[in-house]
């Protein structure tokens, strides 16, 4: 059984998914966040990227992915990448075996949990402004219900 330290790089298979409009913009818009923003931190093996496909359900969504296996400096990328861009599929191609030392968890579970803790801000801030839309929808809808007299001004005439 063979050990590898934390700091070691790794190469992983990683699914990316994309789903929108217009159907030309899928793969560049994946590729700008591939060569933009993964490869600061990532070395590039090998990319493959679908072609994109109609949502069911839906009248103009399409969905594409990319495929790509990248070589990973250490496992704390692995994990800021993950939280980060949220791929579909993770898959550690090498080494078989990691070893991450307590400073090194204690890093990535301090990102997973200020992650969650912005996620879960978000969350709230958009419930709040949900809950204001439905109040105002229903404001309006009942301004509309009222009889046409009492939302006209009346005009006496003497």
């Amino acid at each position: 059984m063979m050990f590898f330290k934390a700091k070691q790089r790794i190469v992983v298979r990683m699914f990316f998914e994309l789903m929108g409009w217009p159907k030309d913009a899928l793969n560049k818009t994946l590729k700008n966040i591939i060569h933009t923003h993964l490869a600061k931190r990532i070395k590039i093996l090998k990319e493959e990227y679908s072609e994109p496909e109609k949502v069911e359900g839906t009248q103009k969504m399409f969905i594409s992915h990319v495929e790509i296996e990248a070589e990973i400096p250490d496992i704390k990328d692995l994990f800021v990448i993950t939280l980060s861009f949220a791929p579909s599929v993770v898959e550690i191609l090498e080494p078989p075996e990691l070893i991450i030392t307590a400073h090194d968890l204690q890093d990535v579970l301090a990102d997973i949990s200020s992650k969650v803790q912005e996620l879960d801000k978000q969350v709230k801030v958009l419930a709040a402004h949900v809950k204001k839309l439905k109040e105002n929808a229903s404001k309006s809808q009942k301004e509309q219900e009222k009889p046409a007299n009492e939302n006209s001004s009346k005009i006496v005439i003497e």
